[in-house]
């Protein structure tokens, strides 16, 4: 079985340039909800940010029933792109779910997605840069948004 792995800020939601986070202005992107809904993976969230900013915002998507765990800076030792802290991550998971043969990482990072690889990781890099992908030999897949990848992850069943 596989599971998705999944990064918050610039990953599961786009931020507008420069930074700033206005917790009031992130709705429910229904398309995303139903890709979500339709994968049948398990799902977690790998976060360099809070628990709480990483609960809030999926609470705001409507996706707070669609992780399994939230893994982030106050509730994991490291961050990324920490190898330990991708190996404690991965501990916990098949732990906690022995079947999982496959972890499928998505991020806009290409330093974490490096580490992903080195813990022979299925990498996504989630980028408006993704045509660049075949620069780095350590990314799987790319694409624009993380719509894009659900939906080809579930037409595909990658």
């Amino acid at each position: 079985m596989k599971c998705l792995l999944i990064d918050v800020d610039d990953t599961l939601i786009k931020h507008k340039r420069p930074y700033s986070m206005n917790y009031n202005n992130i709705l429910e992107d229904q398309q995303l909800t139903k890709q979500f809904h339709l994968c049948n993976y398990p799902k977690y969230i790998y976060t360099n940010a809070t628990y709480s900013h990483a609960n809030l915002i999926l609470n705001k998507m409507n996706l707070e029933n669609q992780a399994q765990k939230i893994y982030s800076r106050d509730t994991i030792p490291l961050m990324k792109p920490d190898i330990n802290s991708a190996e404690a991550v991965e501990r916990d998971i098949l732990k906690g779910n022995n079947q999982i043969s496959q972890i499928i990482f998505l991020d806009d990072l290409l330093e974490n997605l490096q580490t992903g690889k080195n813990k022979s990781w299925t990498t996504v890099w989630i980028s408006p840069k993704f045509r660049e992908k075949s620069k780095y030999r350590f990314v799987d897949y790319a694409f624009p948004d993380i719509k894009y990848a659900m939906t080809y992850f579930n037409k595909y069943n990658v």
